[in-house]
C-alpha cells in the first residue's frame, strides 16, 4: 500500500504497483480536504503583489541602505484584467480574490462553460484573446499530457510587454525557454513562479538552471520552492486526510 498526499501520481509507476499488487490510495481532486484548503491560491495572489509592487527588490534596496521610493514604486491591481489559464478550485478562488481587489476577471478552460464561468463573474474566452488582453496571466491547470509545454513562444510573444506571467501550477506546462527569452527581451514586464520543470526534493534542478542564474542579476523574476501547498495548515490537513485513508485500507484487508 502507497499513501500518497498529492492529487497527481506521475512520479509513481502506477503500472508497476498494479503489477506488484501495490493498492494507491492519494487525494482526489474532488476531495472534501482540498475544499478547504486554500494555501496554493493565497500564494498566487502573493505573487502577483510582490511582482507588481516589486517588494522583494524594494527590500533588497533596504538592505543595501538605499531609500528608493520612486524606483520601486509598482503598479496598483485596481483596474487591471486578471487572465485564468484553468477555472477549476484554485481558479475559481483566484478569481473570487481577484473580484475584492477590483480587477476584472477573465479565463480560458474548455471544460468550463460560459454559464458556470457567468455564476463565478468571470467572462469565458480562448488563450489567443485571454493572453491578449491581461495585465496578469496566472496558471491554474492540471498537469498531464495535454498541457506539457502547453505555452510556447508564440503565447509568451502575444501578451502585453506591461504583463507578468504567474505560475502556481507545474513548471512543465510552460517552454521555460521561451519564457526567458520572454524576460530577456522584455516581451514581458516579470515572472513569479513556484515550480520548475523536473524538480527534486533535494534541490538539485537548481543547479544550472538558467531561470535560477537569471533572477540572481534581474528584478523581473521571483522564483520561490513551490510553496504553493507547504502552508502548516494544508500540510497538516492532508497528512491527517491520507493517514484516515491508509488506516480505512487496512482495516478492510482485516476484515477479509
Amino acid at each position: 500500500l502507497i499513501g500518497s498526499r498529492t492529487t497527481q501520481l506521475r512520479y509513481l509507476d502506477l503500472e508497476e504497483c498494479k503489477r506488484r499488487n501495490i493498492k494507491v490510495v492519494n487525494i482526489k481532486a474532488d476531495s472534501p480536504v482540498l475544499k478547504k484548503t486554500f494555501s496554493t491560491a493565497e500564494e498566487a495572489i502573493a505573487l502577483i503583489f510582490a511582482l507588481m509592487r516589486r517588494i522583494p527588490w524594494a527590500f533588497n534596496s533596504i538592505k543595501e541602505g538605499k531609500w528608493e521610493r520612486k524606483k520601486y514604486g509598482g503598479n496598483e491591481l485596481f483596474g487591471k484584467t486578471i487572465g485564468l489559464i484553468g477555472l477549476g478550485r484554485l481558479g475559481k478562488i483566484v478569481a473570487r480574490y481577484s473580484h475584492c481587489f477590483g480587477m476584472k476577471v477573465i479565463a480560458y478552460d474548455p471544460y468550463v462553460g460560459f454559464n458556470a464561468m457567468k455564476k463565478s463573474k468571470v467572462e469565458k474566452t480562448d488563450l489567443q484573446d485571454l493572453l491578449k488582453k491581461s495585465d496578469i496571466v496566472s496558471l491554474h491547470c492540471i498537469y498531464n499530457d495535454s498541457t506539457f509545454g502547453m505555452l510556447k513562444k508564440e503565447h509568451f510573444n502575444s501578451m502585453k510587454k506591461t504583463a507578468v506571467f504567474i505560475n502556481t501550477a507545474r513548471g512543465e506546462i510552460t517552454d521555460e525557454k521561451q519564457l526567458l527569452k520572454a524576460l530577456k527581451d522584455r516581451r514581458i514586464a516579470g515572472a513569479a513562479l513556484d515550480t520548475l520543470a523536473d524538480e527534486d526534493p533535494s534541490g538539485k534542478h537548481l543547479k544550472n538552471n538558467p531561470l535560477v542564474a537569471y533572477a540572481k542579476k534581474n528584478e523581473n523574476l521571483i522564483i520561490v520552492p513551490h510553496l504553493g501547498g507547504a502552508t502548516s495548515e494544508a500540510t497538516e490537513r492532508t497528512q491527517i486526510y491520507i493517514s484516515e485513508l491508509v488506516a480505512k485500507q487496512i482495516k478492510s484487508w482485516e476484515k477479509q
